[in-house]
């Protein structure tokens, strides 16, 4: 995995029928606010994707890759320095070919960051 433990912490994990919720803990010292931005940190979309795909990896268990992004939203900036702390909720579904569906939320109690669904197939 390319940002867990090192990027970001998992602090929480809950499953539940219909998917998983994580808490996580971002690493506001992390190397990549240098330039993205610098005395203003800027958690990337990109990045943000990339949490959800692999805490949805963690939650299935399976190595998985991004097929088809049905819709994404960058609802509000999330700052490391102000909001490290976030919650990751995964609705999960297995369609034909072993696809995974999800949908995923990162929001806290201050704000919604982002709201996606996308399609993954396993590698």
């Amino acid at each position: 995995m390319l940002f867990k433990d090192n990027f970001y912490t998992i602090t929480a994990h809950s499953p539940s029928e219909s998917g998983h919720s994580f808490g996580i803990e971002l690493n506001a010292a992390h190397s990549i606010f240098e330039g993205h931005f610098p005395n203003n940190p800027v958690t990337p979309g990109v990045v943000q994707m990339e949490i959800v795909k692999e805490l949805l990896c963690e939650a299935t268990g399976r190595n998985l890759a991004l097929k088809k992004m049905g819709n994404c939203k960058f609802l509000a900036i999330l700052n490391p320095a102000t909001d490290a702390g976030v919650n990751i909720d995964l609705k999960i579904t297995e369609g034909e070919d072993n696809e995974i569906k999800a949908s995923a939320v990162i929001k806290n109690d201050n704000a919604v960051y982002l709201k996606m669904s996308a399609s993954y197939f396993p590698q």
